[in-house]
């Protein structure tokens, strides 16, 4: 019986110890000769302490309080009561229990401690909309990661790395919401950086390679919201607990919140609305359990996707040379072209590039501080050699660059670095907003944006000796992410779909992904990097509209010159090496880590003792 009762004060003190250790230490003071405050007689000082209603001088039986019968007594001086006496002796603080607000115990998640990162400030309000190229995560679905998108054998390793006990939710979270349509509750959204602020966090406790897959951005984990003020997600605020969490959620603002000082806006249009709602199917879809059907159905979608990445890239090729035209003998396989010679092939549709960029204000969307276009005439390139990546035709290129007299004080620079007065081919031209759809329409049309601000005006007036004003031209309308700038030029007044001129609207983004085979697009600045192109202040909408143009040009350039050879050969064979080591090494590292918890625990002692049957 004794046995029984000293294992079971054992376990008491072993399930206890971390909360006992969890109380302050405090260094030890003497003791005050008059008081006997010790452990055997039970006695406890009331020193300090004021009994209401009772005369100064009651004896000291009528104050004791009722303790429990001690195991052990010990004799008790017949001045013992003395000793409780208030006036008599200053308390023995060593004796009390002290609370300590914050300290960390088992028995109370909240007061566990916080994540160590410390996130920068987000430099937004509640209710401000995000930038627009900020990519989110749904985090309901992230708060089960290690169950919906790890290796099975890995993921009670990374739960007690990163997820159970509430510290996935005691982490610093930037949440964002947003509302489906018809839908009164939020979906809450954290950044695509500080999820992989997580993973990074984690690969190095456990060694891991943890990532965001190709696979998982297609079933929603990572989501890009269309541009327009009804779709974009707004800031909630920061959250480093569940409760904060869900007071955050459960006061989130409605869905027709309008931050202060933002502009009313109209409802989105049919194409930006149906991408609203199939991302936010999506999201839905992502909180139940995987379905092949919908895979399937997502790899047809991306083959049809890729299909007409690959058309566009051939069109632009044709429209500059490159490629002849359908139908032709040599349409299937054409040969390699010789950059140091003019274009071989007939410039398909006679066309006029018109690259156009908009930037806007990184705190107010509808306030447009910038428009960029840049021309390029194919009439211009013919007999002309292009050069090594198009550089010999960047000169046919003509730009503008306006800015809007009402926003020209507001500069970009928490987002991203803006350079609104970088220009840097040609001079900037200040307009007013009423103004400004006029200025642009103008470029739309003959001359094509050559103007004084870009050409010297001799030369304006031989070209405009040679040219119908009147000549109504096929215009291609360019952009890099072009949706996005021709919603822009909408909401500025002016709306390229009314423009019977332009026969089409080409991506760059796409151009570039379907020549290098890419999953993902690519950021104009990487582009330019990748041919050697030095992008002088990138985020100035006239030096990107320039850009755009350039890029267009280098990628059809370099296709045309190594299509067939080995050169092009080497290049693909590369990529697809490289892929394939990093599937293989992230394969490897999965099947390294599942051996090891079997041959690490498999090597160590002899089973143990018998394990009792337990519901």
């Amino acid at each position: 019986m004794a046995s029984t009762s000293r294992l079971r004060l054992e376990q008491l003190r072993k399930l206890v110890q971390a909360n006992i250790d969890a109380l302050p230490d405090r260094p030890v003071s003497p003791e005050p000769a008059a008081v006997l405050d010790d452990d055997a007689s039970g006695g406890v000082s009331l020193e300090g302490l004021s009994l209401e209603n009772e005369p100064p001088q009651a004896t000291a039986s009528s104050k004791q309080l009722p303790v429990d019968p001690p195991i052990k007594t010990a004799p008790v001086p017949t001045d013992s009561a003395a000793s409780i006496i208030p006036t008599q002796a200053p308390p023995n603080p060593d004796r009390r229990f002290v609370w300590v607000e914050g300290a960390v115990s088992s028995w109370n998640l909240g007061n566990m401690e916080k994540s160590t990162s410390t996130l920068p400030a987000s430099g937004l309000h509640r209710g401000d909309l995000a930038p627009a190229h900020y990519p989110f995560t749904p985090i309901l679905p992230l708060s089960k990661y290690p169950y919906k998108f790890c290796n099975p054998a890995q993921s009670q390793d990374i739960t007690e790395a990163a997820f159970d006990k509430g510290q996935f939710w005691r982490r610093e979270w930037d949440l964002y919401y947003t509302y489906d349509i018809d839908s009164n509750n939020p979906v809450i959204l954290v950044r695509e950086t500080q999820v992989q602020d997580l993973l990074d966090e984690i690969n190095k406790k456990l060694n891991l390679v943890l990532r965001i897959t190709d696979a998982q951005r297609e079933d929603a984990l990572v989501i890009r919201f269309p541009n327009h003020p009804a779709c974009l997600p707004r800031y909630l605020g920061r959250s480093d607990s569940r409760d904060a969490y869900d007071s955050m959620v459960n006061n989130a603002p409605d869905s027709q919140f309008i931050a202060l000082g933002e502009r009313r806006f109209g409802p989105p249009d049919s194409v930006t609305l149906e991408d609203f709602r199939q991302i936010m199917a999506d999201i839905s879809e992502l909180q139940k359990n995987k379905n092949k059907a919908k895979r399937e159905t997502k790899h047809v979608d991306r083959m049809g996707r890729q299909l007409s990445m690959i058309n566009q890239f051939k069109r632009a090729e044709r429209c500059l040379g490159f490629h002849p035209g359908e139908g032709t003998a040599s349409s299937v396989n054409p040969k390699a072209i010789d950059p140091s010679c003019p274009a071989p092939f007939a410039f398909d549709q006679d066309v006029v590039f018109v690259a156009v960029d908009l930037e806007a204000y990184e705190r107010d969307h509808n306030r447009i501080t910038e428009v960029g276009i840049a021309t390029l005439d194919t009439r211009d390139l013919i007999g002309v050699a292009p050069g090594p990546d198009g550089e010999c035709w960047r000169g046919k290129i003509k730009a503008r660059h306006f800015r809007i007299n009402e926003n020209k004080h507001l500069v970009n620079r928490d987002f991203c670095a803006g350079h609104p007065d970088g220009f840097e081919f040609g001079e900037s031209t200040f307009v007013g907003l009423k103004e400004a759809p006029q200025h642009v329409a103008a470029v739309f049309n003959p001359p094509f944006g050559v103007h004084a601000t870009n050409t010297p005006v001799e030369l304006i007036h031989d070209m405009l000796n040679r040219i119908d004003l009147t000549e109504k031209r096929n215009i291609i309308f360019l952009g890099h992410d072009t949706l996005t700038d021709v919603k822009y030029l909408q909401q500025l007044g002016y709306d390229p779909l009314k423009n019977n001129n332009i026969i089409e609207a080409m991506d760059t983004a796409k151009i570039y992904q379907a020549w290098r085979r890419e999953l993902q697009p690519t950021s104009l600045g990487r582009i330019l990097l990748y041919f050697d192109i030095i992008g002088w202040k990138l985020h100035n909408a006239g030096n990107d509209a320039v850009y755009t143009v350039q890029v267009m040009l280098a990628t059809c350039v370099r296709e045309a010159t190594i299509r067939g050879s080995p050169e092009l050969n080497d290049m693909r064979a590369k990529d697809k090496a490289t892929r394939e080591a990093a599937a293989r090494e992230n394969a490897v590292q999965r099947a390294k880590e599942d051996a090891d918890g079997w041959s690490d625990n498999e090597a160590a002692g002899d089973g143990g003792p018998p394990v009792p049957l337990t519901l």
